[in-house]
């Protein structure tokens, strides 16, 4: 625990017994944080939970305990006042002690053993899965699927900061109407496409492969869709003749759609690589049928489905979720059932305790069904399951759809964002030196550093609010250097590290664990270190609660705080040399913080920009 909560909590327990109360109530610890204003205070402790036992209003309670405690803070190492705010006690801490205790840890790696509660072996740790991205195949990956794959990788990267085992998987849909309609078009209809997209592009643009597949399934949708009753009808009977050849699984249709697939899945590899997202297993629509079908006979034979007008299902209402399909009137399978299949595997074959499902908020009565088919068939895993649903990605002009073809695809993405950040940021290091770093960068720098800001512009934008929000997307205000993006957030680490290049140079001097931090008395250097030590707190809440968002503020909140103190603390020019000695302690701890709170949400920033 927090030792400066742990000393709160017996401060306010000892004055509680004064009071008359026999104890703290429980859950107090987990309810003193940090007020929302630093003139505030540094924890802030909410008396609510103590009005009943005490019988009086909490502003009236908050009083009380603030003139005792007050009496016994002198001897505090860690304490340096108390002062009632209405209903709260809030706490001042002494900044050299937090200092001495937050940065040598940051600075020796000792702040990053992760939760010291979920120590222990691999065995003991808890066994998580994160399933995440889900792209189906044959269609255009595009920049609102960039929300999940942010949210599910940043939400892999905090639970393991947090001490569990993590299996981020991925379950890409491989087979289904939306192929067989892509397919139907390819050997029927691509040369009523302008002659540029009668073939597909070749094998160095995997991305462009697989969006062209996208292509030729909104233009099968748009041609059924678009054509007289007769004729759609007509459509849909080949449509379906093609689903009937994939099922059988041989002839040439289903070679196409093995070729196709493959396509689909390097496009998806490409973007992957791109975004440094990572998946320990891969699991496809298309290996899930014969399990689920098997599941149905086990939900039938156990009375947990039942027939219904020629379909399978269960009845759900007095669950209030009304009727869950699970195997339609011809015999063919659902998404649904592939679903309880799918959560079987994971529980059977890779002992996860719990299972967590990044999917669109559109889902939730969805995975609320699935869940409850699961505890109904047995499963005791399905209380454990999870939904972590979010909102849409949006345009300025509106909602995004496949099916209609107005989206953004990820190589359009990724050629905008380069071109932004090549012409607003890189165009300098191609044509001069500038500061400290003179002299041309390579090509390759420039490369990787646009790659990086790109990516840091785009993850950042996804996981910065909370996940049920739905999201505008516009590409420059999302890569702007100033404000609240992924790219004022690698200019604060780039400035980071040139201080410490220039004092180096300078004065040939090296971050010390050991510097006299009790020299650090601004404010702003003292609301620096408040961060510095908060930022674990913050990491654990946002892996109880599954909200990337929140690492995302404090990473931004740390930013904003080291600003304001590189604008007012130099270093180099700091009065005496133990001030100059603890400031740079202090700055390279917030560049090592920062590095880690970056790579948390799946950003790797540049050295240099």
């Amino acid at each position: 625990m927090d030792p400066f909560v742990e000393e709160i909590l017996e401060l306010v327990g000892t004055a509680l017994r004064q009071a008359g109360a026999a104890e703290l109530p429980e859950g107090l610890a987990r309810m003193i944080e940090r007020p929302p204003d630093p003139a505030m205070g540094d924890y802030a402790m909410p008396c609510f939970t103590l009005a009943k036992a005490l019988r009086k209003p909490p502003p009236a309670i908050s009083s009380e305990l603030a003139a005792v405690i007050g009496e016994r803070l002198t001897g505090s190492r860690l304490l340096s006042g108390v002062v009632a705010a209405g209903p709260y006690l809030n706490f001042r801490v002494n900044t050299a002690a937090m200092a001495g205790l937050t940065v040598p840890a940051i600075l020796d790696g000792s702040y990053f053993g992760r939760n010291r509660e979920r120590q222990g072996d691999d065995t003991t740790a808890e066994k998580v899965m994160v399933e995440y991205s889900q792209p189906n195949t044959h269609k255009a990956f595009h920049v609102g699927h960039m929300r999940n794959v942010a949210l599910g990788d940043a939400l892999v990267r905090i639970l393991e900061y947090d001490g569990r085992q993590v299996v981020a998987a991925n379950y890409i849909g491989d087979v289904g109407t939306h192929i067989a309609r892509c397919l139907w078009y390819y050997e029927n209809h691509r040369e009523e496409l302008p002659p540029q997209y009668h073939e597909p592009p070749g094998e160095e643009h995997p991305e462009e492969r697989g969006e062209w597949l996208g292509m030729l399934y909104t233009a099968a949708v748009q041609k059924i869709t678009g054509s007289e009753e007769q004729v759609r009808l007509h459509y849909d009977r080949e449509v379906s003749r093609v689903l009937q050849a994939l099922e059988s699984r041989e002839g040439e249709v289903f070679a196409l759609w093995e070729q196709t697939r493959a396509w689909s899945l390097e496009a998806f590899g490409e973007i992957y690589r791109w975004l440094g997202a990572r998946f320990d297993h891969v699991f496809y629509e298309s290996d899930m049928d014969r399990l689920g079908r098997q599941m149905v006979d086990d939900g039938l034979a156990a009375g947990v489905f039942v027939h219904s007008q020629g379909a399978v299902g269960t009845d759900m209402e007095e669950h209030g979720l009304g009727f869950f399909l699970v195997l339609k009137g011809d015999g063919t399978t659902l998404y649904a059932t592939k679903d309880l299949a799918l959560a079987r595997i994971k529980f059977e074959q890779f002992g996860i305790a719990r299972s967590i499902y990044v999917v669109g908020a559109e889902q939730k009565l969805h995975f609320r069904q699935v869940f409850k088919s699961l505890e109904l068939l047995g499963f005791s895993q399905a209380t454990l399951c999870h939904h972590l649903a979010y909102g849409l990605v949006v345009l300025p002009e509106g909602k995004m759809s496949s099916r209609q073809g107005n989206t953004i695809p990820f190589s359009q993405l990724r050629r905008e964002v380069n071109d932004y950040i090549e012409t607003n940021y890189m165009s300098a290091h191609r044509e001069a030196g500038i500061g400290e770093d003179d002299g041309l960068w390579s090509a390759e720098e420039i490369q990787e550093t646009t790659r990086r800001i790109a990516v840091a512009g785009i993850r950042y934008g996804m996981v910065k609010q909370d996940p049920a929000r739905q999201i505008v997307f516009n590409l420059e205000d999302w890569l702007v250097s100033e404000g609240d993006t992924g790219t004022y957030l690698c200019y604060a680490y780039t400035r980071i590290q040139s201080v410490l290049r220039q004092v180096q140079q300078a004065r040939g001097a090296e971050p010390d664990p050991a510097a006299p931090l009790e020299a650090l008395t601004h404010e702003n250097e003292r609301a620096l270190i408040s961060d510095l030590h908060d930022f674990n707190r913050v990491a654990r809440r946002a892996a109880e609660n599954l909200a990337p968002h929140l690492v995302a503020n404090a990473v931004f909140q740390l930013c904003k705080s080291f600003s304001r103190a590189y604008a007012t603390c130099p270093v180099l020019r700091a009065e005496t040399e133990e001030l100059m000695a603890a400031r740079l302690a202090l700055f390279a701890a917030t560049g090592r913080l920062l590095l880690e709170g970056l790579r948390m949400l799946g950003i790797e920033p540049p050295e240099r920009m």
